[in-house]
This record gives structure tokens, sequence and C-alpha cells, in this order.
């Protein structure tokens, strides 16, 4: 038996060692925050709520196809529209719905979004989407997704029917 084994066991450092870490911590500041009335900033880079522009959607499907649990769901159908005297048919957007209560906020259908700026982005700081009956109230139509009615935006931060766009890091509508 080695000396180092022999003061280890009778000494118990390790022990010693978690006490002298937990007698540093209750000694210092604690970091609780009293929710309701102050809310933490999330970190530059959280996915929160989603953003959606209906005037930007293509409808090309590549936001449904990229979803790897499938909540987003498309309907579309071709219109004959008028363009420089000549009939083209058009893809006219019915239905952009996303089932938010199983979303993994991974971004897959943001980075699938071929259109610059983005159709449907993840915005940041807007986390509240607590609710009492959650079938429907996460479940978000292409109008919810714009209106955001139901959620709790954080301070500051706009819908995208008031103005925010994929550029908006703080999410407030170019209003930094």
């Amino acid at each position: 038996m080695s000396v180092r084994k022999l003061l280890t066991d009778v000494l118990h450092l390790d022990l010693l060692a978690g006490l002298w870490q937990t007698a540093r911590f209750s000694m210092s500041r604690k970091a609780t925050v009293e929710y309701p009335e102050k809310r933490l900033e999330p970190a530059p880079r959280f996915r929160g709520m989603f953003g959606f522009s209906e005037e930007r959607c293509t409808t090309c499907r590549a936001c449904e196809r990229a979803c790897p649990i499938k909540i987003i769901h498309i309907e579309s159908h071709l219109e004959d529209v008028e363009v420089d005297g000549k009939k083209r048919r058009k893809p006219v957007l019915d239905r952009y719905d996303i089932d938010v209560k199983r979303c993994m906020f991974c971004g897959l259908c943001e980075e699938a979004c071929p259109t610059k700026p983005k159709a449907v982005w993840l915005t940041t700081k807007t986390y509240e989407l607590a609710t009492y009956e959650r079938d429907m109230a996460l479940y978000f139509t292409k109008e919810r997704l714009q209106s955001w009615e139901g959620v709790v935006a954080y301070e500051g931060v706009v819908p995208p029917a008031a103005g925010q766009t994929p550029e908006d890091l703080g999410g407030k509508g170019g209003k930094e």
C-alpha cells in the first residue's frame, strides 16, 4: 500500500474537496430570479417562437420535407394569373400549419427555406408558450404564425405581422 493511498483513505481527501466546493458556493450570491416579474434574457443563438411570412412563401414544401418529425402541413393550389399579357399558373398557399407542441426547434425548416429572406424562421428571445389547453393552443395556422395570437412575446420583441424579419436577431423589427 502506498503512502498516498493510505493518506487518501485516512483523511478522505475527496470528501474534503467536495465539502470545500459546497462551502465556497454557499457563501456566494444566489442566482434566483423572481420569474413572472423578472425574465432572464435567452442566449443570442436561442431558437424560440416561429416567424412566418406568407408573402415570401413560394409553397415549395422544402420546410415540410426537411422536418424530421413531420409537424409542418402545407396545402396549395395553382391559380391562373396574368403576367405581362401572358397567362401563368401561380401556386397559392391555402394552408401552412405547424404543430408546435411536438416541435424540437431544430431549425431544419428554416435552413431548407430557399427564399431570401426566409419565409419561415425561428425567432430569438420569445419562449413563453405555456398554455392550459395544448391541443389547439399550440397548433399554429399561417395567420397565428404571423400575428402570434396567444403568445407572450419577450419584452421589445414584435410579431412577424408587426415588422419582425429573419435578420432581426433580437426580433425587434429593425428597431434595435
